[in-house]
């Protein structure tokens, strides 16, 4: 079975309106990975789950917030995973030849379009999760989170402890 692809045609005036890009899911196990460098990244760089009333929106809220969690990561972690993210990005640079073309610098001209084909390609990876990542995804990003502060908050003695 083939992975999931979407195309998608800019529409914001500019340099890049008409353009079409076809955006495909990565593997299952490269979105695990990706996914789990995110939560990493995210998490060294302060980011914490949702709760209450967020956590309901499941991976959905995540997904939304995607740039304000890759705002909070080191500009290197974020680097890293927007180009990955970026490589299931492909254009069709002549709708003659509708092959698509791996992305080369000179196929976007507008700073925007970048942001819009992270955006899409965000929501193709986090669709298939948005019913099963309250049972799921929060509970380990959650899980992630109680340790680390299991961990910060343990009290300290210099004293041994007792046998």
């Amino acid at each position: 079975m083939a992975l999931k692809s979407i195309e998608y045609t800019v529409a914001e005036e500019g340099e890049d309106c008409g353009k079409v890009f076809v955006i495909t899911r990565m593997s299952a196990f490269d979105a695990d990975r990706w996914g789990r460098h995110v939560l990493h990244a995210a998490l060294a760089g302060g980011y914490r789950a949702p709760d209450g009333d967020d956590a309901a929106e499941g991976m959905g809220s995540i997904a939304e917030a995607g740039m304000r969690i890759f705002g909070m990561m080191a500009p290197e972690a974020a680097d890293t995973l927007l180009d990955r993210l970026m490589q299931c990005v492909r254009i069709i640079r002549d709708p003659a030849h509708p092959t698509p073309q791996p992305v080369i610098p000179a196929d976007i001209q507008e700073v925007g379009t970048v942001g819009l084909l992270q955006m899409e390609a965000m929501k193709l990876h986090t669709d298939f999760f948005s019913g099963a990542s309250v049972f799921i995804f929060l509970p380990v990003a959650q899980l992630l989170l109680a340790v680390g502060e299991d961990a910060r908050s343990a009290p300290t003695s210099r004293a041994p402890s007792p046998a």
